[in-house]
């Protein structure tokens, strides 16, 4: 039984926490894209948006101390990570395989250099790898379930309303759950889940930002994407005048980039403001009538969600080493160390046609579950495979951060097996 006064486990968790925070110093502030600079300025400036959700929004005004301490949120977040590696760990292994491939996992940038970048991604795919954690713990029928909700499906749940497909991601893991015979009381966790992380969501987005809980604009890059690589096409001509009359025509939102990557289209904002209304529509006329163009186009764009390479290895975008803006306030405090230290984050991208590669992440994790009998791994599978399918719909582009919990998960149940191997191994050698 792992309980929060486990001498092992605080152990562990006091060790991946010191790497991660030593990772954080040698970048300090951490790692900043373009995307972070939008958290920023809410923080800054107080006006907080659903562009990500409210508990996100809320999230980084608060723990920034309302814009003066940014470098609050990327500590957080990155021990945050940890917590949550580490506890699956320990869900998933013996006490001494669990320290061992948390520690393994949490030196790699896979979990230190993702864990200091300010991207909500990370508080959500903290927030699978606990409720996951629970969900094993109840699949083994280990005790102390009460302080395992406390511990894990509580918090889990909470982190996963940090982006707007963390909640579709939750019901339909759910639903593979039940698949697997769930009893009727874990039918119950999934749906206490379920509701702490749609209350935090609606409630946080209704009552306290004042707005709907789902940005029409983002929710619908990736209709919008859909629609732009059909009109790019000489079937697809004639299509947008016909589906979305009076904004823009065929020339306008055609764009080839769209199809794998992001939108070129050349629509202004204000045009994609009044499609609104036609897009879904219009994207589901475009299902009916050429639904082979949508699923072609949605394997080429992430292909790194497939097993196999049909599109040849994918090298879609991974990690991100950089403050990516300048002049904003935000610079690295050792510059020249940072600059050194990026080395591990570099390679890593540079073999991100593995280190990143979903498909082949939650291929081995199947694969050891089946070879090595380990029906400990079914949540981290339904997990995965809810995850991969909720993004291989909705995602606008490829991006190694969209399924870092599968990554996570996989390259963690083949260290510990590694672990375990060179344990019994060893057990088995003469001492003489």
């Amino acid at each position: 039984m792992v309980n929060t006064f486990n001498p092992s486990f605080l152990f562990a968790f006091l060790s991946n926490s010191l790497v991660q925070v030593g990772w954080w110093i040698v970048f300090f502030p951490g790692f900043y894209s373009g995307d972070s600079f939008g958290a920023v300025s809410m923080a800054k400036t107080g006006e907080l948006t659903n562009s990500g959700t409210a508990s996100w929004a809320l999230y980084v005004r608060i723990f920034s101390i309302f814009g003066h301490a940014f470098p609050l949120l990327t500590l957080i977040g990155g021990l945050i990570l940890v917590y949550g590696v580490t506890r699956l760990s320990y869900a998933m292994f013996t006490e001494r395989i669990a320290a061992i491939s948390s520690f393994m996992l949490s030196l790699t940038p896979l979990v230190a250099g993702m864990g200091i970048t300010l991207w909500h991604d990370i508080p959500l795919t903290s927030g699978f790898l606990l409720v996951v954690a629970f969900f094993t713990h109840f699949c083994k029928r280990t005790d102390d379930i009460g302080g395992h909700i406390s511990r894990l499906l509580v918090p889990g749940a909470v982190l996963i309303s940090f982006k707007p497909n963390g909640l579709p991601t939750l019901i339909l893991f759910s639903l593979i759950m039940l698949a697997f015979k769930l009893s009727k009381s874990g039918v119950k966790f999934a749906l206490l889940a379920i509701l702490i992380t749609s209350s935090v969501t609606i409630v946080g987005s209704n009552f306290i930002l004042g707005m709907s809980p789902i940005n029409s604009y983002f929710a619908q890059e990736w209709m919008r994407g859909d629609i732009s690589c059909y009109a790019n096409t000489p079937q697809g001509k004639g299509f947008v005048e016909k589906e979305i009359p009076g904004i823009g025509d065929s020339e306008k939102w055609a764009s080839e980039q769209s199809c794998t990557f992001l939108n070129g289209s050349a629509l202004s904002y204000i045009e994609k403001v009044k499609s609104e209304e036609y897009v879904p529509a219009a994207w589901k006329h475009l299902v009916e009538e050429d639904p082979f163009f949508v699923l072609k186009t949605h394997l080429e764009r992430h292909a790194y969600l497939l097993p196999i390479p049909l599109f040849g290895i994918p090298t879609e975008p991974f990690l991100h080493s950089t403050i990516e803006f300048k002049d904003q306030g935000i610079e690295w405090a050792f510059p020249s160390i940072a600059e050194e230290g990026r080395a591990p984050m570099r390679l890593w991208n540079a073999g991100r046609g593995v280190t990143s590669w979903a498909g082949l992440w939650a291929l081995v994790l199947i694969t050891l579950s089946i070879v090595r009998r380990r029906k400990v791994f079914a949540p981290s599978i339904a997990m995965s495979m809810a995850l991969m399918a909720i993004i291989f719909v909705v995602a606008p582009i490829p991006d190694g951060r969209y399924i870092l919990f599968v990554l996570i998960t996989g390259q963690l149940a083949l260290i510990g097996n590694i672990a375990e191997w060179a344990q019994t191994g060893s057990n088995r050698r003469p001492t003489d």
